[in-house]
């Protein structure tokens, strides 16, 4: 498939940069026009605490009401293909606990385990459940803020009732792979607790990991977006065949289709530096077949470089910024074009040039390498 005309190339880009920067750029407060605290295209910072399994499963006699049938656009269950709740949720995390499966039951009716990569929303950001639009069942893309090439996927399964704007509770897989070197399996967490996260590993004053009580608050600081579900990854452990984020990837690996493509350009040794001019572009597929989103961290590499073939699909770059540090770890999804990109250019999703600058800026110098 050839890839879609970049209609918003970089002169388009560069004029309507402002106003797309208007629309797309970190978000800490609440809307007060009365909009939709949750848009797609928008980043939002806060902060993720552990969700506390253990606190959704608390027996009760209570009868767990039935809810709308309109629910997210991502959710393609009925309500007579869930396991029956067993249990009531808490308060009002719309999250049941099936003690026949040991499972839970999130708000948009589907199994997941306590393995797999879920979210609970704050209340304001995750809507009526019962309107068109609550964002349960959605999925988001997470980063985390203090280390930026450490990024997870997660879907949203409920409700937190007692997180702030912005913030969110993540299953330990989860945040686990957002901050990996924070051995978080091997804490002891209490909500009791008042010691943090950031007191346990202080290397002037260091604490016993394994019996030291942590608060599950604010365990790391983030940014996050809505975003397509990642390509499910099989595992025997993935309940109800949902997609389960394994690794740190900062976006979905394409597919291909071609069992026997052409030669193409080589990309050359890991250590090969190149450098070159770095545009963003509108595209949500390209010659890669893989439909992403404009907030995944993706890249289009150069005709010369990348070819007319799929050989560089899925492919990863290291890229940063001229005169920086700043660095972001990309996925090849497509070409660009020859009268838009030299050798050495590249054309960024909007995501992952806002990672550098805002998009009014229109142009950036970047050296890239592939990893």
């Amino acid at each position: 498939m050839a890839p879609i005309p970049r209609i918003a190339a970089k002169p388009l880009s560069i004029i309507t940069g402002a106003l797309f920067s208007a629309f797309s750029s970190p978000s800490s407060s609440p809307p007060t026009n009365g909009g939709n605290a949750t848009a797609w295209g928008t980043e939002y910072n806060g902060s993720a605490s552990l969700l506390n399994f253990t606190r959704l499963h608390t027996p009760s006699t209570a009868t767990p009401t039935s809810s709308s049938s309109s629910w997210s656009s991502t959710s393609t269950s009925s309500s007579s293909s869930a396991p029956t709740p067993t249990v009531s949720p808490t308060a009002s995390s719309l999250v049941y606990f099936n003690t026949k499966t040991n499972t839970f039951t999130g708000c948009n009716k589907q199994p997941f385990a306590p393995t797999d990569n879920v979210v609970l929303m704050n209340a304001l950001q995750f809507g009526d459940v019962s309107s068109a639009n609550s964002t349960c069942g959605e999925w988001i893309q997470v980063q985390n803020r203090e280390n930026t090439m450490q990024s997870t996927y997660a879907q949203i399964v409920g409700v937190c009732d007692d997180c702030e704007y912005g913030s969110i509770d993540l299953s330990l897989g989860a945040l686990s792979e957002l901050a990996p070197d924070m051995l978080f399996e091997e804490m002891v967490f209490d909500d009791a607790a008042v010691t943090t996260v950031a007191e346990l590993i202080d290397p002037s004053a260091p604490l016993a990991i394994d019996s030291t009580p942590v608060s599950p608050k604010n365990l790391l600081s983030i940014t996050w977006s809505l975003s397509d579900a990642p390509a499910p990854v099989p595992s025997s452990g993935n309940v109800g065949g949902k997609p389960k984020v394994t690794s740190s990837s900062t976006s979905p690996s394409p597919t291909t289709t071609s069992s026997t493509p052409a030669p193409t350009a080589a990309p050359g040794p890991p250590s090969t530096q190149f450098s070159g001019r770095a545009t963003w572009y509108s595209d949500t597929t390209g010659q890669c077949e893989h439909s992403y989103s404009q907030s995944d961290l993706i890249v289009a590499v150069n005709e010369e470089q990348m070819g007319k073939n799929k050989n560089l699909c899925g492919k990863k770059l290291l890229v940063t910024k001229k005169g920086t540090d700043i660095q972001v770890v990309v996925t090849i999804v497509d070409m660009c074009p020859k009268q838009y990109c030299n050798f050495g250019d590249l054309d960024l999703s909007q995501g992952a040039f806002k990672k550098f600058a805002d998009l009014g800026t229109g142009v950036l110098k970047l050296d890239w390498s592939f990893m």
